[in-house]
C-alpha cells in the first residue's frame, strides 16, 4: 500500500534524521527547501525514513519513503507502505523516545568495549591497496612506540587474494596467523575488510554462478555493477546459498587466523536495484539491511551504508571524507553524527583522522594542513569512538604529531563517560553524542550543529575553522565551567580562548 503526509512546519519546529549524508543540510524547517529519495537509498552513508521534530513529532516508515520540504510544508510519500505518524510529545526528546518506544525497541547489546575505551586504528590510509604482514607489523608498533593505546585494528583492502576469495595474499602475508597472534599479544584485537564483491572472472563467481549465492538481473543472469573498484557479482543475502556461503567464509577466517571480526564495507543499497531477482523478492534497501544483519554474528564489527538498523549493536562509521574544513571534510563530522544518533546509530564512529577519502588525502600528501589533522582529531575525542588511519608522527611535524596524541590521551580519559553512555544506548535507544536542542529543548538551540553534546552535561565545541584561536560558543541556560576553570552564566552566546592544544568544552555546574 501507498501512503504519504503532509505537514506544517511549525515556526519554530525543526526535523532531524534520514539521511546522514545530508545532516550538513539538516535540520529542515520552515524556510528549507529540501528533496531525497529513499527508494532506494543512493547515499554512501546510514539512512531511514525516520524524522523527529522539536515540536514533539515524528513521521517513520518501515520501507523506503521520499521526502520534500518546500513553502514551510514538509511531505514524506511512500510507494509501498503505511507512514506513521505521531504528536503531542513536547519536546525532539520526547518524540525520539517515543519512536523508540513505538517502534524501534532497543536490544540492551552494545558493540565490545574496546570500541569506545581506546582509539581504532584502520590501515587504509597508511598502507592503501599495498597491505601487508611487514607493514601491517610496523605500524601497530610504531603506534605503541609513539604513546598510543592498543585498540581496534582494522586491516583494509588489499589483504585477500581477490574480492571473494576471502584469503592472505601468501607473498604479502608468509604467517597471517602469527601476525594475527603477535598483535593479539601487543594489545591489539584484529579486524579484516571485506565485502559482498566477488569478482567476475574467478573460480568463486564460476562455483557460485551455479547456486542462489548471486543477485541476478531480470534477464535471470548473475548481475555484475560497477563499484568503486570496478565491476563485480554481488552476493543475494536474501537466500540460504549467500548466507551461508559468507558464514563459511568469514567463520573460516576466525577459525584459521584467530581474527576477531570484519569491516563489512560495501551493502550500499545502490549496488543493487528493486528489480534484481533474489531468492527473497527483497528491495535494494532490504539487501543493504540484510548485509548489515549478517555483521551481527560478530560482536567486531564496521558498517558505512545500513539501512534501517535502529538500536543494533552495530559500529556505523562516517562515509569517507576529504581533507578539507568544509562540508566534506572536518565540517561535516558533527551534524552528520547527530543525524546518525536520530536514526537510532548511536554506536557511532568519524571518519579516519584526517580525512579517509584516499583520492583527496593522496592528492594533498604533500601539502598536509597540520593544523586541520590536529582539529580532526579534536573533533573526535569525545565522539563515542575515533578512528586513524595515517601516521601522525610520519605525515605531521613533532608538535603537531603530538597534540593527535593529546586527543588520543583525552578521549581515554572520559571513556567512564562514553562507556556509561554507550550501555544506556544499548538499552534505551537514546543517542550518546546529542543535539543542543535535543537536551536543551525551545532556548533557540534548533539549528546549532557546530557543537554537541555528550550526554546531558559535557558541551563540546571544536574549533572546525583555520587559524582560529577562540571559539563562539552557545550555552543554555545554567551555569557552565569552561576547560580552563572559567564558570560562564548561560542562556547567551560566549567567546572563550581556543589555541591549537584545546579542545573547547564546558560542563554543567549542579
Amino acid at each position: 500500500m501507498k501512503d504519504e503526509k503532509h505537514l506544517q512546519i511549525g515556526p519554530r519546529e525543526a526535523w532531524y534524521g534520514l539521511c546522514v549524508e545530508d545532516g550538513v543540510d539538516l535540520p529542515i524547517t520552515r524556510e528549507s527547501r529540501y528533496s531525497r529519495s529513499l527508494t532506494p537509498n543512493e547515499t554512501v552513508n546510514g539512512a531511514a525514513a525516520i524524522l523527529v521534530s522539536s515540536d514533539g513529532r515524528y513521521l517513520y516508515c518501515e520501507r523506503g519513503a521520499r521526502v520534500s520540504a518546500e513553502n514551510g510544508v514538509l511531505n514524506m510519500y511512500s510507494p509501498d507502505a503505511e507512514i506513521q505518524f505521531r504528536d503531542g510529545c513536547k519536546t525532539l526528546r520526547g518524540a525520539w523516545n517515543a519512536l523508540v518506544r513505538d517502534h524501534l525497541p532497543a536490544g540492551g547489546v552494545m558493540p565490545p568495549e574496546l570500541f569506545f575505551t581506546a582509539p581504532q586504528y584502520n590501515t587504509w590510509i597508511e598502507l592503501l591497496y599495498g597491505q601487508s604482514q611487514q607493514g601491517i607489523l610496523t605500524y601497530a608498533s610504531a603506534l605503541l612506540a609513539n604513546g598510543y593505546s592498543p585498540g581496534v585494528l582494522m586491516i583494509d583492502d588489499g589483504w585477500m587474494c581477490d574480492y571473494g576469495m576471502w584469503d592472505f595474499l601468501p607473498n604479502r602475508f608468509p604467517d597471517p596467523r602469527g601476525m594475527v597472534e603477535r598483535l593479539h599479544t601487543m594489545g591489539f584485537r584484529v579486524m579484516l575488510w571485506v565485502s559482498p564483491f566477488i569478482s567476475p572472472d574467478s573460480p568463486v563467481f564460476r562455483a557460485l554462478r551455479q547456486t542462489n549465492a548471486l543477485v541476478r538481473d531480470v534477464q535471470g543472469e548473475p548481475a555484475v555493477r560497477l563499484w568503486w573498484n570496478g565491476w563485480s557479482a554481488v552476493l543475494d543475502m536474501s537466500g540460504e546459498d549467500g548466507m551461508r556461503w559468507l558464514n563459511a567464509q568469514l567463520d573460516g577466517l576466525v577459525k584459521k587466523y584467530g581474527v576477531d571480526g570484519f569491516k563489512m564495507d560495501g551493502g550500499d543499497a545502490k549496488f543493487y536495484r528493486d528489480d534484481d531477482c533474489t531468492v527473497g523478492h527483497v528491495s535494494a534497501n532490504e539487501q543493504s539491511t540484510l548485509w548489515a544483519k549478517a555483521g551481527l554474528r560478530y560482536p567486531y564489527n564496521e558498517f558505512r551504508a545500513c539501512y534501517a538498523m535502529a538500536n543494533a549493536p552495530l559500529v556505523q562509521r562516517l562515509a569517507d571524507k576529504n581533507h578539507s574544513w568544509g562540508r566534506d571534510g572536518v565540517g561535516s563530522l558533527i551534524p552528520n553524527t547527530l543525524t546518525q544518533g536520530m536514526l537510532g546509530y548511536a554506536f557511532s564512529c568519524p571518519d579516519m583522522i584526517g580525512g579517509g577519502e584516499y583520492a583527496n588525502f593522496t592528492a594533498n600528501s604533500d601539502k598536509l594542513d597540520d593544523e586541520l589533522f590536529v582539529r580532526y582529531a579534536q573533533c573526535a575525542a569525545l565522539m563515542p569512538m575515533m578512528q586513524f588511519s595515517a601516521a601522525p608522527w610520519r605525515v605531521l611535524p613533532p608538535k603537531a604529531a603530538e597534540l593527535c596524541v593529546q586527543a588520543a590521551k583525552l578521549h581515554e580519559q572520559y571513556t567512564e563517560d562514553i562507556l556509561a553512555l554507550a550501555k544506556h544506548a544499548a538499552q534505551t535507544g537514546e543517542p550518546i553524542v546529542r543535539y543542543m536542542e535535543y537536551c536543551f529543548p525551545h532556548q533557540g538551540m534548533e539549528t546549532v550543529q557546530d557543537q554537541f553534546m555528550l550526554g546531558d552535561s559535557l558541551l563540546v565545541a571544536p574549533v572546525l575553522t583555520k587559524g582560529d584561536r577562540t571559539r563562539n560558543v552557545v550555552l543554555p541556560t545554567g551555569r557552565w565551567k569552561y576547560v580552563d576553570g572559567t564558570v560562564y552564566d548561560g542562556g547567551c552566546t560566549v567567546t572563550v580562548p581556543a589555541d591549537l592544544d584545546t579542545l573547547p568544552r564546558f560542563v554543567l555546574q549542579p
